[in-house]
């Protein structure tokens, strides 16, 4: 008996000493894979931040144009010709200031380096003779000419001439806008109708500077552009509020509670002549 169990003892034994080593070579391998696949993944990071960090390094060294975060493109202006104060202007003229000639000095060409050339630059005022704004406006736009001489200035009634209000996409007066070789760059877009304001809005899209200090003079205030709003009438308003007048008029005269009014009216009308028969 005790044979037995010595037999079956020594045929058992080596077969749990054979699994152990076996449990504890696939620990070993498992844990040799795990730490092999954590390596790879730091690896991979590693190599992903050297990428991230490369890149970053080439964009850095790449240089940033400043019309990616001001979403404008400077034009540049001709400084040949000197101009004279605000022209007035009507569809006509301003016609064949914005439509040039179309010759090789007149296109928006670039040279071998790629800088745009030199170009004709406008400032368009459109402006009303009775609205107040334009007449806050005129004084100072009367002043751009001293500060930039290279530009030329007009003003164009845009009640008069609309012949360019749904071509320039004019929705308000005053508006004043910038051309480029009959090409229109920007409008301002501001609230504020000053020297300065306006001084902003050509040196941000252009590549002129103003000439001196800004200021403004008794003489802008009498013209070109009249600071005192007129006192004319305007036509196309008192048409507008007449066909307002007579839209309600009509509509009110076929809604219910105006039947119901004049019904009741006539009611008391009959009755009211009723006794007064009686009465004789």
């Amino acid at each position: 008996m005790n044979l037995l169990r010595i037999s079956f003892i020594g045929f058992v034994m080596p077969l749990i000493l054979v699994n152990i080593a076996n449990s504890e070579e696939v620990e070993v391998f498992t844990i040799q894979t795990v730490s092999e696949d954590a390596i790879n993944e730091e690896e991979s990071k590693q190599v992903h931040t050297d990428e991230t960090n490369e890149s970053a390094n080439v964009n850095a060294d790449v240089p940033v144009n400043v019309t990616v975060s001001t979403n404008t493109t400077k034009v540049n202006c001709s400084s040949e010709k000197i101009y004279g104060p605000v022209e007035i202007v009507n569809a006509t003229r301003l016609m064949e200031l914005l439509i040039l000639d179309p010759g090789p000095s007149n296109r928006s060409r670039n040279d071998k380096d790629g800088k745009q050339l030199p170009g004709t630059c406008v400032l368009v005022l459109f402006y009303a003779r009775w609205c107040v704004f334009s007449s806050q406006a005129a004084p100072h736009f009367n002043a751009i000419p001293r500060s930039f001489p290279h530009v030329k200035a007009v003003a164009i009634d845009a009640i008069k001439h609309q012949s360019f209000n749904a071509q320039y996409g004019i929705v308000g007066v005053p508006t004043l806008m910038l051309v480029h070789n009959g090409k229109p760059v920007a409008k301002f877009n501001d609230t504020t109708y000053t020297l300065e304001s306006f001084a902003k809005f050509v040196s941000h899209l252009t590549n002129l500077q103003p000439n001196g200090s800004l200021y403004v003079t008794s003489a802008d205030f009498t013209g070109p552009v009249s600071s005192t709003p007129s006192n004319e009438t305007d036509y196309c308003l008192v048409l507008s509020w007449v066909f307002i007048v007579a839209c309600a008029l009509y509509f009110t005269s076929r809604s219910r509670w105006w039947q119901q009014f004049v019904e009741l009216i006539q009611n008391t009308w009959l009755e009211s002549n009723e006794e007064h028969e009686h009465a004789d």
